[in-house]
């Protein structure tokens, strides 16, 4: 049987106001799906910060713009059309009570840290799939670190030691998340290096897998991610994405 990533978008919207708490990438684009622009926001504080810390760009590291020229556009993988997200280019603000868990939580909220200069957020979808309730839809999120790009994968990996046993974030006014558990996936191999992991969400009492893919080329951080909603399959993200995306960045 096919692995389930994301299991409809209608049901999208409900999975990250339940399991993700405001999450980076919620609801699917509105743009028709050719993938020419995508979301590219100028990275400033993190959520909560002074707008006074804002992370500049430095020499070597991708602009915004060129962060956007680098991604995915639709072709550049068979068969997967690549999406600007609905309403430009969005930032959870969930946090945790267990600060060694924070790694996991800026990674859903759009933030990793250190904080990027720039985030690029495109939504990749496999087009032969179209109106099937097992749609392939991968969340891809790319930032230009100035510094500290390495650090983004050392805190994720420390943190699949530190929260095996699960976490709860808090966002806004929405209710306490949680997730039950934390472990480590096979790593692709791709980029300059990675990691994979997965959150074993809870929504309403069901489980919510969700799979994530962290892969560092040079100074930027590209972060994949799949969920599926109606049940315990871990998502499975197709390698050729990580593959096709850091060829790019190596051009």
């Amino acid at each position: 049987m096919k692995p389930r990533l994301l299991r409809s978008r209608a049901a999208t919207a409900g999975v990250c106001l339940v399991a993700l708490a405001a999450a980076a990438s919620c609801g699917p684009a509105q743009g028709g799906g050719k993938g020419e622009g995508g979301s590219v926001r100028d990275t400033g504080a993190a959520p909560g910060a002074s707008a006074t810390t804002q992370v500049k760009a430095a020499p070597g590291v991708l602009t915004g713009d060129q962060l956007a020229a680098a991604a995915l556009v639709t072709g550049d993988v068979k068969d997967f059309a690549a999406e600007p997200l609905e309403g430009g280019a969005p930032t959870g603000s969930s946090r945790t009570s267990k600060p060694e868990c924070m790694p996991f939580v800026a990674v859903i909220n759009g933030t990793p840290q250190p904080a990027p200069s720039a985030t690029v957020f495109r939504r990749l979808v496999n087009t032969t799939e179209d109106g099937q309730a097992d749609q392939t839809v991968v969340t891809e999120v790319l930032g230009a670190h100035p510094e500290g790009a390495a650090d983004v994968l050392r805190r994720l990996r420390t943190a699949v030691e530190a929260c095996a046993d699960g976490f709860t974030t808090r966002g806004g006014d929405l209710e306490p998340s949680a997730f039950s558990e934390v472990k480590e996936l096979p790593t692709p191999d791709v980029g300059d290096e990675a990691i994979a992991y997965e959150l074993m969400g809870v929504a309403q009492g069901d489980p919510v897998p969700m799979v994530f893919q962290v892969v560092r080329s040079g100074t930027t951080v590209v972060t994949y991610y799949a969920v599926d909603v109606t049940g315990d399959d871990t998502p499975q993200i197709p390698s050729q994405l990580a593959v096709a995306q850091a060829a790019k960045l190596k051009s």
